[in-house]
């Protein structure tokens, strides 16, 4: 018995031995835990904690929905713009009696907190004519679309400062990119041609290729200003250079369905003339009612036009309430099985879709990220906590990654919403490292670009950790080498 005894303490020895070996091997990453672990229950350590960490990509944030309110009025303030009575802004010439000169706002802090409130979801009270959250996040974009029209390369240079304040090192900004001032001409072409394939040749015919080279000319010369003004160092220290950054066309899907069949050619085209242009996307509220009259409709017109190109997709950012019972049911699978897409923005429907266990084992395979905004989830659809579905896709294997949707609009920030996967959804360590490195893995960069991003990420990681280790006691680091040893992997 003895000697039985004795060899089994000699083979838990051994065990734990090589056990302890093993996680040595990780020691940094061990350490980062142990400390992440110590702050998440002190919101103020987990936030800055968050912030420090190293994020990866947004790759979900609309451009114009990204910038704050202040810097909507400071330029607006700039131009001479003026605002209404509903506080919407307006350009120069629509100045007229009763209207408030913007830089008014500059010096009136009653004006200021009520555009400040009119352009974001900020101190939100229900009125008859604004009664939800949601109507209030989607009404705020024509509110202050006079400031940002103009301002591509402020708003760009303004959000990559912001993301690199954030160690988030990629983005991909959605942007609308189509010749509106061509609309009625492109419309009119394709008025009684039988098919698609007649109304594409038809949008060639009067002019689709200048179009597209118009609108890549444009880009080029506003990622020229981009960069000269960014006046990037070697090492990419400056505020802003540490950020790579692509565009996503964004199209409007609460139009005919020949406008977004207009849409969705242009878009194709520019980003098969152009690299910064990596993907498209349907924008606008999906319980619109064109979005829920046309939805399989724009699936086609994604599916014939964008066969040879990324998709990313807005579907199942709805819930129970928003729409009737039935229209909960297909939209992300559509998205997939018709359109293709590769990522779908939001998923929040998940549980309302026909077969959802078939439904996630396919998006595995093939496999399709899910963009999950936690924060536009809480205040577009009231859909938090538990009742998110975040924790069913991480369960199933199919890829997440955190982005912001409309950083501005929301008031927060990608740490924010790290923040919020902590203590809502309550994430650990390790799945949000994964789900940071997601963000590059699952980027529309191509494979090149992609393992170069990928690496810096690693060596930004790997320095991370390494800090934290030691700051950490080494009678610390020992102990959580000890427990990490005997916790089951």
């Amino acid at each position: 018995m003895r000697r039985i005894l004795f060899l089994i303490l000699v083979l838990a020895v051994v065990a734990f031995a090589v056990r302890m070996a093993m996680v040595a091997r990780e020691f940094h990453t061990v350490a980062a835990d142990a400390k992440f672990e110590a702050v998440r229950s002190n919101p103020t350590e987990l936030r800055a904690f968050l912030r420090r960490m190293p994020k990866g990509g947004d790759l979900h944030t609309h451009l114009a929905g990204a910038v704050y309110a202040e810097r909507f009025i400071a330029w607006a303030a700039q131009e001479q713009l003026c605002t209404n009575p509903a506080l919407t802004l307006l350009s120069k010439s629509h100045c007229g009696p009763g209207d408030i000169p913007a830089v008014d706002a500059m010096h009136d802090q009653k004006l200021y907190d009520q555009l400040v409130n009119a352009f974001s979801t900020r101190a939100f009270v229900p009125t008859v004519a604004v009664p939800t959250d949601h109507d209030k996040f989607f009404q705020a974009f024509d509110k202050f679309g006079a400031a940002s029209g103009s301002r591509f390369v402020d708003m760009v240079l303004d959000q990559l400062r912001d993301y690199h304040a954030e160690n988030v090192q990629y983005v991909e900004f959605m942007v609308s990119f189509t010749c509106w001032n061509d609309r009625d001409k492109f419309v009119d072409a394709m008025a009684g041609q039988p098919d698609d394939a007649g109304r594409l040749a038809a949008l060639k015919a009067n002019g689709l290729d200048a179009c597209v080279a118009q609108k890549r000319t444009d880009l080029q010369a506003s990622i020229e200003k981009i960069r000269v003004q960014l006046a990037c160092d070697p090492e990419r220290t400056r505020p802003g250079c540490g950020v790579t950054f692509r565009f996503i066309a964004q199209l409007l899907r609460n139009t005919s369905p020949d406008e977004v069949f207009m849409q969705v050619a242009i878009a194709a085209a520019l980003i098969r003339a152009e690299p910064q242009v990596v993907a498209l996307n349907l924008v606008q509220s999906e319980d619109n009612l064109i979005a829920r009259r046309d939805y399989t409709r724009h699936m086609e017109i994604v599916a014939f036009l964008a066969k040879d190109v990324k998709v990313a997709l807005h579907a199942g950012e709805l819930w129970l309430g928003y729409v009737p019972p039935p229209d909960l049911t297909f939209h992300i699978r559509q998205a997939i099985e018709i359109a293709n897409a590769r990522r779908i923005g939001h998923g929040v429907a998940l549980a309302f879709e026909h077969d959802m266990e078939g439904l996630l084992a396919e998006m595995r395979q093939r496999p399709v990220t899910v963009e999950i905004n936690l924060s536009s989830n809480a205040i577009i659809l009231g859909v938090e906590g538990k009742d998110h579905p975040l924790r069913t896709y991480l369960a199933a294997g199919v890829p997440v990654v955190i982005s912001t949707d409309d950083a501005g609009v929301s008031r927060i920030n990608m740490t924010n919403e790290y923040f919020r996967a902590v203590t809502e959804q309550g994430l650990d360590y390790r799945t949000l490292k994964a789900i940071a490195r997601n963000a590059l893995i699952h980027s529309f960069l191509d494979e090149a670009q992609k393992r170069s991003e990928l690496e810096r990420f690693d060596r930004a990681y790997a320095e991370f950790e390494r800090a934290l280790a030691r700051e950490r006691a080494g009678l610390q680091n020992l102990i959580a080498l000890m427990k990490a040893a005997v916790t089951p992997p």
